[in-house]
C-alpha cells in the first residue's frame, strides 16, 4: 500500500491527538495504533459500513508490516 493511500483512509478518521491522527498527519506508527486501528474497524462493521472496515484492515497490514518508526520527514508529500 502507498503512503498516499494510507492519508486517504485515514483523513475521516482522526482521533485528535491519538495514534491513527499520528500515522495520517505525520507517518508515525506508535504504540497503541494497532489497537486503535482494529477498534475503528470493528466499530464501522457494527455500524454497517464494512467498505470503510475493509479499507481500515488494509491499514492495519501496513502497520504490521511496517513495523513500529517514529514521524517520516516529507510524509505528507510521499506518494
Amino acid at each position: 500500500m502507498k503512503d498516499s493511500r494510507v492519508r486517504t483512509i485515514l483523513h475521516p478518521h482522526h482521533d485528535g491527538d491519538g495514534p491513527i491522527s499520528l500515522l495520517h498527519d505525520t507517518g508515525e506508527i506508535g504504540p497503541g495504533l494497532d489497537t486503535a486501528l482494529t477498534d475503528l474497524a470493528a466499530n464501522l462493521y457494527a455500524n454497517d459500513r464494512d467498505e470503510e472496515a475493509e479499507q481500515i484492515q488494509d491499514v492495519v497490514r501496513y502497520v504490521r508490516a511496517v513495523g513500529g518508526r517514529p514521524p517520516v520527514t516529507g510524509w505528507l508529500n510521499r506518494a
